[in-house]
């Protein structure tokens, strides 16, 4: 019992687990505390918490958003971080501390995850997870910026990286459309920034190595979108319905950062910190997209930026979730010298000082949760459209609600005299006004009508948004598990010495191209 347990303690879970609650411990003592998301975070939290105690996993609409005038926050928020969030309040945890949980456990996978990857390669795969959960952007997106959605892309980056290694097997396949799918419900943003300069240079290689790979990773990105579907076709469809235009303002495009801008601290001994990590293996293909990922974090990659889709991630420091990614993984497969080590972690002493020190300030800082609670300050680009974006505070963007806190909230309204009415409720189409069961017309930003007598009824209605991208996604996971049964028929079958299927031979040479990569660093 005792080697049994011992064997237990040094396994890679354990000890990455270990690691993740000591990286989390001053939240977990302290916390959540101040960040940049903060009453996000607890707000959108406490909401998927309540919605899935009473069994609604994935309710779009937030009815106490913005002093109860509602909020289709998730209609275009990707929700994977909140549902693990929402679990541990469902299950009885306090809010702040399910948000705490939450940080842990987007922590400890993303090791695991990167520990697989390194494993896969042959390249000390726990050190290289450890210090993947150690980096300094990872840790900062946590403690200081709150970005839990962005947090939970560093699970999916080494598992995108396997998968497009493994292709164009079938599992290999599965792998990136499983991972990619979980990148799409985590941020979109760095979904986009992955396809680019991730997954867009991995099947380049492949290709240039004349593996057959752009098939199978076409298919696997169609079943990615599809499986993401129901996400993704609401959240791209409806945004005319809301003010995105905040989405894009000042200091919201990736255009207005750079490195001399005065908001630029941190992040240039962090390029360099990056750069100095993998130029041992600068000519290798890991080193070549960390130093290039790590450069345009900054904007010193000239015009990339100023590509219209691209201006949309908003801050191109995002991009430095792959730069850690791919300085890690280049230094894990090379002999570093101690020199540029040394000088890597004087780089590096900067982030991470700057970090502690930021985020032990946000942690003694108090955080108003009674408040938040009470008024329930949202995102305001997801405020209905047309609505008076003046009232939108600079400062924290919190929203000035104080002309419409005598307006009627409900779902159900008596209107004693004949006129226009409007009701303390914000327009979206998935709202309808009714009477005697009628359709009455309507308009924004707030429910407004024409009325007579009577009572109405503030109705909910199901988009073809919602129904198309809940069928594409069911039909796409059919899919997948019908290719998954037949996969698992085909290795009963190829136990027989006269069954010889293509797959076979294709699994064989892949693993052979593999063990080749292992025995040179991982990098051809």
């Amino acid at each position: 019992m005792v080697p049994r347990l011992a064997l237990l303690i040094r396994s890679p879970a354990c000890l990455l687990s270990l690691l993740g609650v000591a990286l989390m411990l001053p939240a977990l003592l302290w916390g959540p505390g101040f960040t940049h998301s903060h009453q996000y975070n607890l707000l959108w939290t406490a909401h998927f918490g309540r919605e899935m105690a009473v069994g609604h996993l994935y309710e779009r609409w937030l009815p106490d958003s913005f002093e109860g005038l509602g909020s289709p926050t998730f209609y275009f928020y990707p929700p994977f971080a909140y549902w693990i969030g929402g679990a541990f309040c469902a299950i009885g945890f306090s809010v702040a501390m399910a948000v705490n949980l939450t940080g842990l456990a987007l922590l400890v996978p993303s090791g695991l995850a990167m520990h697989h990857w390194l494993a896969a390669r042959g390249t000390r795969p726990l050190l290289g997870a450890a210090l993947y959960m150690a980096a300094p952007y990872h840790l900062y997106d946590i403690y200081v910026r709150g970005a839990l959605a962005e947090a939970a892309a560093f699970i999916w980056l080494p598992l995108i990286a396997l998968a497009v290694d493994r292709l164009p097997t079938r599992r290999g396949m599965m792998l990136l459309a499983i991972a990619y799918a979980g990148l799409l419900l985590s941020h979109l943003p760095l979904a986009m920034l992955t396809g680019l300069f991730l997954i867009a240079p991995m099947i380049g290689r492949r290709l240039w190595q004349r593996d057959p790979v752009l098939l199978s990773g076409t298919v696997a990105g169609a079943f990615a979108f599809g499986l993401a579907a129901f996400y993704l076709i609401p959240a791209l469809t409806l945004q005319s319905h809301v003010s995105t235009a905040m989405l894009w303002g000042q200091d919201y495009r990736a255009t207005d950062w750079s490195i001399w801008t005065s908001s630029f601290e941190l992040f240039p001994c962090l390029t360099l910190g990056l750069i100095l990590l993998a130029w041992p293996a600068a000519r290798s293909f890991w080193g070549i997209v960390a130093i290039l990922t790590a450069l345009l974090s900054i904007r010193l990659v000239p015009f990339v930026w100023d590509v219209p889709l691209l201006d949309k991630v908003q801050f191109p420091w995002r991009a430095f979730c792959i730069a850690e990614f791919a300085a890690i993984t280049a230094l894990m497969a090379s002999r570093p010298r101690a020199p540029l080590l040394a000088a890597a972690g004087v780089m590096l002493l900067f982030p991470y000082l700057f970090g502690g020190l930021l985020t032990a300030a946000f942690l003694r800082q108090p955080v108003a949760q009674d408040r938040i609670a009470r008024i329930a300050p949202d995102a305001p680009e997801y405020l209905p459209r047309g609505f008076d974006l003046s009232r939108v505070r600079a400062d924290n963007h919190w929203t000035d609600l104080t002309p419409w806190r005598a307006l009627p909230r409900g779902d159900t309204i008596i209107v004693n005299h004949a006129g226009p009415m409007t009701l303390g409720h914000a327009a979206f189409p998935i709202w309808q006004v009714t009477r005697d069961g009628r359709p009455v017309a309507s308009s924004g930003p707030l429910l407004r009508f024409d009325a007579a007598p009577g009572l109405y009824r503030v109705e909910r209605v199901r988009l073809w948004q919602e129904a198309w991208g809940a069928v594409i996604s069911l039909l796409a996971a059919a899919l997948m598990v019908a290719l998954l049964m037949g996969q698992r028929a085909i290795s009963h079958l190829s136990k027989f010495p006269s069954y010889s299927p293509s797959s076979h031979r294709l699994d064989r040479r892949v693993s052979t191209r593999r063990d080749r990569s292992r025995q040179s660093g991982g990098d051809i």
